[in-house]
């Protein structure tokens, strides 16, 4: 196994796939991270394991408690007005410093990932949508070249991810309503694209906080039907171990 840690990247492997698999719900919140069941499934040794699990801790997506080990860590509705008043604080601040601080380099790679993002949307392919959202809002973040901002944008979007498998995809079945929230959301993705083009940080801004409006809207939409949220209503120990 420590052959395998060496040349593969094990920890580098195993921090890659569960969190994936965190952020896309695969592994609900609340699911038991066993050690040694990581070990057999990734065959490596408990050392990469540990240091992966130690990196999703740092970022929020894992917890450790005392006597239970490490979890997927919950996602707590009862907080979502928290949430939503620090995305909207960041992603005003990041997108707005975009505007003035972008390369070239970072313009293209922001428009190529607003690109991607319509292009999974128009297939209603939510994976693809999501993980194309991600990317875009966190080249955004990059181009706003503040680290410390970049770092706290980074880990509201790893919840705010999660919260997104409920409201882009058509669990809920509402069709009509997703898909207006897809075009809203395909608008203001190449309006911000647009004004960080420009320069035009008071305009970036604007877009900015409209667009986490929407998210917050479709958030609650979602959360208004039973299957929706029945991802993140797991009780701590109710979750399989993994």
């Amino acid at each position: 196994m420590q052959a395998d840690d060496e040349t593969t990247g094990g920890s580098e492997r195993v921090y890659g796939v569960l969190r994936q698999e965190i952020l896309h719900l695969t592994l609900s919140p609340g699911t038991r991270l066993d050690e040694a069941a990581l070990t057999a499934r990734f065959s490596v040794s408990r050392t990469p394991v540990r240091e992966a699990l130690i990196r999703l801790a740092a970022e929020g997506l894992v917890h450790h408690a005392k006597g239970q080990g490490a979890r997927v860590s919950a996602l707590e509705l009862s907080n979502l007005r928290a949430f939503f008043e620090a995305l909207d604080l960041l992603q005003r601040a990041v997108t707005r410093l975009a505007a003035l601080r972008r390369t070239e380099a970072q313009m293209a790679a922001i428009a190529a990932h607003a690109d991607a993002f319509d292009r999974a949307a128009h297939a209603r392919d939510a994976t693809a949508a999501n993980d194309a959202n991600f990317a875009l809002h966190r080249a955004i973040a990059e181009a706003a070249q503040s680290d410390i901002l970049a770092q706290s944008y980074d880990r509201c979007m790893s919840d705010g991810l999660r919260l997104a498998f409920l409201c882009y995809s058509d669990r809920t079945g509402l069709d009509d309503p997703l898909r207006r929230h897809l075009d809203q959301t395909m608008a203001d993705h190449h309006a911000m694209t647009e004004a960080i083009r420009n320069r035009d940080a008071e305009a970036a801004e604007a877009v900015a906080g409209a667009h986490v409006d929407l998210f917050s809207r479709r958030m609650h939409t979602a959360l208004m039907t039973t299957d929706a949220v029945r991802p993140v209503s797991l009780a701590q120990g109710a979750a399989p171990a993994v």
